[in-house]
Parts: C-alpha cells; sequence; structure tokens
C-alpha cells in the first residue's frame, strides 16, 4: 500500500501529539505519526505515584544521561525520557510544570529575545485548559487539562501551594 502524507511526525509525546491533532483538525492534510515505543497503558504509567518504575524501566524510557560533569566529581546526571505515546508525559508522574517566570525572564535580559514570561504566557495559555477555567495566567480551551493535585491527603502536597 502506497501512502503519502502532508506531514510527518517523529514522536507521539506531548509536542508531536498536538502538533498532529492540529495539523489535522481542518481535515485538509494528512499526518503520519511515527512512535518508537508502545502504548502506554500499564498500570505502572497510569499511577502517578510508580513513577519511579517506568522511568527504570527501558521499555518506557529512553534511558539518556549527561555527559560526566566535573562539577559533580564526573558523575552522569540521568534524565528520563519516555519512549511510547505520550512520550515523557506519560512516565512523569502527572507532573505539570512551567517554569518560574523570573527564569524566562532572564533568558531574555541574556539575549534570548522573544523569551520573557509574558513573551510565552500566551503559548502557556494556549497549551492547557485549567480546572477553573480560562484567567489571566490559564488557558481554557486547550487539549492539555491541568489541574491541581487531587489527594489533599498527602500533607506534602500542601507544601508546593
Amino acid at each position: 500500500m502506497n501512502k503519502t502524507f502532508d506531514y510527518i511526525i517523529v514522536g507521539a509525546g506531548s509536542a508531536g501529539c498536538v502538533l498532529a491533532n492540529r495539523l489535522t483538525a481542518c481535515g485538509q492534510h494528512t499526518v503520519l505519526l511515527i512512535e518508537a515505543g508502545g502504548s502506554d497503558k500499564n498500570i505502572l504509567i497510569q499511577m502517578p505515584t510508580a513513577l519511579s518504575y517506568p522511568m527504570a524501566s527501558k521499555k518506557y524510557n529512553w534511558g539518556y544521561s549527561s555527559q560526566p560533569e566535573p562539577a559533580i566529581d564526573n558523575r552522569q546526571i540521568t534524565c528520563p525520557r519516555g519512549k511510547g505515546l505520550g512520550g515523557t508525559s506519560s512516565i512523569n508522574g502527572m507532573v505539570y510544570v512551567r517554569g518560574h517566570a523570573c527564569d524566562f525572564d532572564e533568558w531574555e535580559e541574556s539575549g534570548a529575545s522573544g523569551w520573557s514570561y509574558a513573551d510565552c504566557l500566551p503559548y502557556f495559555k494556549r497549551a492547557e485548559t485549567w480546572q477553573g477555567g480560562e484567567d489571566d495566567y490559564r488557558g481554557g480551551s486547550a487539549h492539555g487539562c491541568v489541574r491541581r493535585q487531587q489527594h489533599d491527603w498527602q500533607p506534602i502536597v500542601w507544601r508546593f501551594y
């Protein structure tokens, strides 16, 4: 079967899936989405507190690490990267973190023009649907649903608010 596509996307992580969705939403384009890993339908991935298992598994994690770092006695730092549908979002315990606004502003001050928090905020909002609805800092109409921790029985959770 010979089939042609308008676009080929390698990697069905969060970005690849969102890009494929946006490119095909109008019904005018075809996309081939290629993923080296398999499905993320596994209890150890679906249960956020089990995140250490898929992060340590060659089946779900590419197993990347840094080069030896001189500042830390030449140790290597592991960098879990998801292999499978959902990519790293599937193995990171379902934690969504944007980064601190000051970090973005420092990047721009250091020469990364267009990377201030104010510049990036519209893209953050466009990528998420906040459980409380759209406001000045959160989006309200994207495929990425974001909400607060649902299990408030864990005392450590409240340290993050």
